[in-house]
């Protein structure tokens, strides 16, 4: 089955993700875009994973067969920078492929609207039904039309806007020492490239392409970022910077070599972007991230919004104004100023400036934003999605809570998954991802012990539901 998840549709190459699904999905996303009445320049782009550009020429062979002016970029792209060119061509749609930071054996696609937010979840829906109407008389043969096929860097807006949205006097003035890994993914040749620009002493590793990322997931976990903290070592740099393997979501390292929660981070750079650059309007956070941003909000009187897991749902409250920043546990920050999406190049270039700004020891940093704000500790776990798991969530979120880990719950969401509150400013959700077979608990406490009660007790329940369940249903 064909589902979109929380960051587009992903599955196994040539299990779930193969040509005539990709064809499938492409079809029925240019008839929807068509009943919509805004069918215009569609653009293709890719990242570095293995058949991702045969993917991408695929798209142009579709599209251009039923008549459609269709621009594919002459390299693989970040996705930010593929969003930027949506936006700023005015095209009616972006389709990048990519599986993000899942591992080597996935590939996946993403869409764009006309204003570079990712594609919400009403147009995905609608998708989906076409496609289920569709998939068992689907006849895949297509005509490409070549005169309609064009080619372009699509690069040049994107890094002007690197260049207008950062403080890059003052990232010069601090004498920062940076190292950047772009885990072999797509920000090669553009988060090394700004800085070296800016005569910002820079050492870089894993800037060539590589399919199969070194062999591990091009997710910027503390695992993955070991080459990252061993190159911050030797080098001496006072901070490193990651991206994923299509550089919208970002890893920070600070001097001592620890990689920095991205739920710090985002608090940091959301308090920065306030502070600092007096960026005016709302705040958005999903279900999954750190409450030290409603403190940050709440210090600012700024409304915050709360969403659903996934970034799509942050894309009509950048349009309606509504919020102008954007923030996702998952390493995730938009900022409306520069790109209402996801971007993780910008956001390890912001943290950038921050520490040239701010001072380079971040942890100092953190310190003061817990002296402000208060201390919060976050973690996210993920278990293996076993047989029962899907009706185990479902048998817990029917539950009633009225005490959890020894707190009383304040608040229980079940929208996706289950969500509790607790009176001590405590939280912990249960959730299957929607872009992996993944189980996740993520909890947050005023302090570690508590942290790891959350977490334990949440497993519990949930292996408690598991061995209950009699019933599976496919």
């Amino acid at each position: 089955m064909i589902h979109f998840g929380t960051s587009g549709w992903r599955g196994i190459v040539g299990q779930d993700f193969t040509f005539r699904n990709v064809r499938l999905v492409l079809d029925a996303t240019l008839e929807v875009l068509r009943d919509q009445g805004q069918v215009g320049e569609i653009i293709v782009s890719y990242d570095t994973r293995l058949l991702s550009e045969k993917f991408a020429r695929e798209a142009v062979a579709v599209f251009t067969h039923y008549g459609v002016v269709t621009v594919m970029s002459e390299r693989d792209l970040p996705s930010p920078c593929l969003a930027y060119a949506v936006r700023e061509r005015g095209a009616s749609l972006g389709v990048m492929f990519t599986a993000s930071h899942n591992p080597a054996e996935y590939n996946g696609l993403k869409l764009f609207t006309t204003h570079g937010t990712h594609a919400p979840k009403d147009f995905t829906d609608v998708i989906e039904t076409v496609v289920a109407a569709r998939s068992g008389a689907f006849e895949d043969f297509y005509v490409p039309q070549m005169h309609l096929a064009q080619a372009a860097p699509l690069t040049e807006g994107y890094l002007a806007s690197l260049e207008r949205d950062l403080d890059w006097e003052a990232i010069a003035r601090s004498g920062l020492v940076v190292a950047v890994d772009p885990l072999f993914g797509t920000a090669r040749e553009f988060l090394d490239r700004v800085l070296l620009a800016h005569n910002v002493t820079t050492h870089v590793l894993h800037t060539t392409k590589d399919p199969y990322f070194g062999g591990y997931a091009p997710e910027c976990t503390p695992q993955n970022l070991a080459g990252l903290r061993e190159k911050v070592r030797t080098s001496g740099a006072q901070i490193g910077l990651a991206t994923d393997g299509d550089a919208d979501r970002f890893g920070v390292v600070n001097a001592a070599c620890r990689a920095i929660s991205p739920n710090l981070v985002i608090a940091l750079l959301t308090e920065y972007l306030i502070r600092r650059r007096g960026i005016r309007g709302g705040i958005g956070r999903t279900v999954a991230t750190t409450r030290l941003v409603d403190r940050v909000a709440r210090a600012a009187d700024r409304e915050m919004v709360e969403t659903p897991v996934g970034f799509h749902n942050f894309g009509p409250l950048f349009l309606s104004g509504r919020i102008s920043i954007a923030t996702e546990e998952s390493a995730g920050l938009g900022v409306g100023s520069h790109l209402p999406a996801r971007d993780g190049i910008y956001a390890a270039l912001l943290m950038a400036e921050l520490a040239a700004v701010e001072g380079p020891s971040l942890d100092e940093l953190v310190r003061g934003l817990f002296a402000r704000h208060g201390a919060l500790f976050s973690r996210r776990v993920q278990l293996p999605l076993k047989e029962r798991t899907r009706a185990a969530i479902e048998k817990v979120s029917k539950k009633s809570f009225k005490e959890f880990a020894g707190q009383r719950v304040t608040r229980a969401d079940r929208r996706d998954g289950i969500l509790l509150e607790l009176a001590d400013g405590s939280w912990v959700l249960a959730r299957v991802a929607g872009t992996e077979p993944k189980l996740r608990i993520y909890a947050e406490a005023p302090s570690s012990g508590q942290l790891r009660t959350l977490v334990r007790e949440t497993r519990a329940l949930v292996h408690g539901a598991e061995e209950g369940v009699t019933h599976v249903r496919d």
